[in-house]
């Protein structure tokens, strides 16, 4: 009994020492990448402009397709170096003839398969291969007409680039909610790496990826977040998404509650999947040395600050109980006040919250929201198996502007 109890305290004192580093870690990229925030390296600028094909994944997007072609085409880069093409994949309304109208040329795919990989897949397949790099949207988005001129600037030397994402500005309260965490996800988590040279994921929409790296690594997938999975294959083989918040796109947050869940499930389980099919080949990577895959094999393992921040406030609880497997007090302590308080002093000093009662309203929005993650991930764990892609009901007033 000695000896397993031994054991116990062990795994108890581990287990916290690992959340507690990975929030002193994560608290110190956060605040050294402020302080350089004015110093984001950049590369050479490319000796010509790049050739961009632009794929839009659609699925019944037909009240808001014409939108994002239209911010497509009127783009202030020279229209002879841009295609756009629009996938309808598994379409049910009229996506592909109102993509039309608009001026894209259009794709009708269907699949028994679900998920956007296999739209991206018809989207390179109609391509002729000329491209420098091939840009993927969702259909709800909207764009900056200087998004390819931005990209264009700093693609010397990338092989992918995320653009900053940014919430389409909704008063609905779910959608302010997530966009408020959005917005802070940006400040806090990826704007500091774009500073230190580190990476960003794939979000799904706004990424462009040289058309060869696309080739070899968009199939196969074996979840429903292809997002995530070609972001841990890229850097798994030492290549780097690079977070560009010089460019930006709107991207729509769902407006109903279970609509917000049913999506959310879908990117646990792939997160899950992703985990278990390349999170070791990106561990190995960085244990030998690569700091770039080391800080996304993290960011895959605690993919949220709100696991490290109830990490840390109860291993502080424990070290102040006098637990006999706690930390030391100048361990937890130190990771809770900066785990706390980097964020809130970021957030003061870029104005993220204002002391008024809608900022207060957001704020108190984004933690409810963000506790949810909980019950969710253990729902997907128990269904981890489940592969569905319901699509998320849109009305033509939803992003009416461009923020």
């Amino acid at each position: 009994m000695t000896l397993v109890l031994r054991v116990v305290r062990l795994g108890l004192l581990a287990a916290q020492a690992v959340i507690v580093s990975i929030s002193l870690y994560q608290s110190v990229v956060t605040g050294l990448g402020y302080a350089l925030r004015n110093r984001r390296p950049t590369g050479p600028a490319p000796p010509s402009l790049p050739r961009f094909g632009l794929i839009v994944c659609a699925r019944d997007e037909e009240q808001v397709i014409e939108r994002i072609v239209t911010d497509l085409h009127a783009q202030e880069y020279p229209r002879e170096l841009f295609d756009v093409i629009v996938v309808a994949h598994n379409c049910s309304d009229g996506t592909a003839s109102a993509a039309a109208r608009a001026g894209a040329f259009v794709v009708v795919h269907n699949t028994e398969l679900p998920g956007k990989a296999r739209a991206v897949e018809a989207g390179i397949t109609a391509f002729g291969g000329n491209e420098d790099f091939l840009g993927v949207f969702d259909a709800d988005a909207r764009v900056e007409p200087g998004l390819l001129a931005a990209v264009a600037a700093h693609a010397g030397e990338d092989d992918c680039l995320q653009a900053e994402a940014v919430p389409i500005e909704d008063p609905e309260w779910l959608a302010a909610g997530y966009g408020f965490g959005r917005k802070a996800r940006n400040l806090f988590w990826w704007r500091p790496r774009e500073a230190l040279g580190l990476g960003t994921t794939i979000s799904g929409c706004g990424w462009f990826i040289r058309p060869e790296l696309l080739h070899r690594y968009i199939g196969g997938s074996h979840t429903l977040t292809e997002d995530l999975e070609l972001t841990a294959r890229l850097y798994a083989d030492g290549h780097r998404v690079a977070f560009l918040s010089a460019a930006r796109v709107a991207v729509g947050e769902p407006r109903e509650l279970s609509s917000s869940m049913r999506q959310r499930l879908r990117w646990v389980r792939g997160h899950l999947g992703v985990l278990r099919w390349h999170w070791p080949r990106l561990a190995g990577r960085a244990l030998r040395g690569d700091l770039r895959a080391l800080d996304m094999a993290l960011y895959i393992l605690v993919p949220t600050r709100m696991l490290t921040r109830v990490g840390t406030s109860g291993a502080l609880l424990l070290t102040l109980l006098r637990a006999p497997f706690a930390l030391p007090l100048a361990f937890s302590g130190v990771a809770v006040a900066t785990e706390w308080g980097v964020p809130a002093f970021i957030g003061w000093r870029e104005r993220l919250v204002a002391l008024n009662a809608n900022s207060v309203s957001l704020a108190a929005r984004h933690s409810v929201l963000s506790l949810l993650w909980f019950p969710i991930g253990f729902w997907a764990l128990v269904t981890a198996r489940v592969r569905t892609w319901e699509a998320t009901p849109r009305t033509r007033q939803e992003g009416a502007n461009v923020p």
